[in-house]
């Protein structure tokens, strides 16, 4: 834990101890410590270590035990998917971080698609992949059949945490993407797109996987650089921008 600057204290605070249930430092069925020693720690009031508490109540996460304390509750899937991972998505503002993220997620995604992926699946994706093709001239089109490929995978996987990802990562970054394969160009993530197809549509986990991963390093090599030419130091633009496909 780390002492609390002196603006929107609630709210740091709130975030701080949602990261750490989100990482495990504070595991199901165990104690938090109490609110004298988050105030201590922290850097705060008891009174907004309390509010910040009553909103992970709120949500489920936490309970309060008459005689015990707070206690964290059971984390099932469907609360990191609808509550933790897109806080923790939404704080995310660095391109550079969001992107390593995917490389690592989408990849497992890919692999398991390729294993789980439905015939109608595969056909979908294999349409998404052709329309990106006939729409390699106008950029908002291929963004969005672009998005759809990815998510078609992520549903393909049939992990909830990864449907869940690729829907709110479609959402919150398409619009940047427009501008990012205007600046780059989409042949080679066409490219990369048809060779993921090819494997997940062949179950091929291991080719549909490192696939994935070259793709999506590629577009991290773009985002270093354009990180660098803007002279930011790996902050990112504002919301409406995130990285690319």
């Amino acid at each position: 834990m780390n002492l609390i600057p002196k603006n929107n204290l609630v709210n740091e605070v709130y975030n701080q101890l949602l990261q750490m249930l989100a990482t495990g430092e504070y595991p199901e069925g165990s104690k938090l410590p109490s609110e004298t020693q988050l105030c201590e720690a922290l850097g705060v009031s008891r009174n907004t270590v309390r509010t910040a508490i009553s909103k992970l109540i709120a949500l489920g996460l936490v309970d309060n035990q008459q005689g015990y304390g707070y206690r964290v509750r059971n984390m099932n899937v469907g609360l990191y998917a609808n509550t933790i991972l897109p806080c923790m998505l939404a704080k995310a503002s660095d391109l550079i971080s969001v992107t390593e993220f995917r490389i690592g997620v989408e990849s497992m995604a890919a692999r398991l698609a390729a294993e789980r992926a439905t015939p109608e699946q595969i056909e979908n994706l294999r349409l998404a992949c052709e329309e990106a093709g006939r729409h390699k001239d106008s950029w908002d089109a291929f963004a969005k059949y672009d998005m759809e490929f990815h998510r078609i995978i992520a549903e393909a996987s049939q992990n909830p945490l990864f449907i869940r990802t690729s829907e709110m990562i479609e959402a919150m970054y398409t619009v940047w993407l427009i501008g990012f394969q205007r600046n780059h160009g989409v042949e080679k993530s066409h490219d990369f797109h048809s060779n993921i197809y090819q494997s997940i549509a062949e179950h091929r986990p291991e080719a549909a996987a490192e696939y994935m991963r070259k793709h999506l390093e590629d577009v991290l090599g773009k985002v270093v650089q354009d990180t660098r030419l803007r002279g930011n130091a790996g902050v990112a633009a504002p919301p409406s921008g995130a990285e690319g496909n």
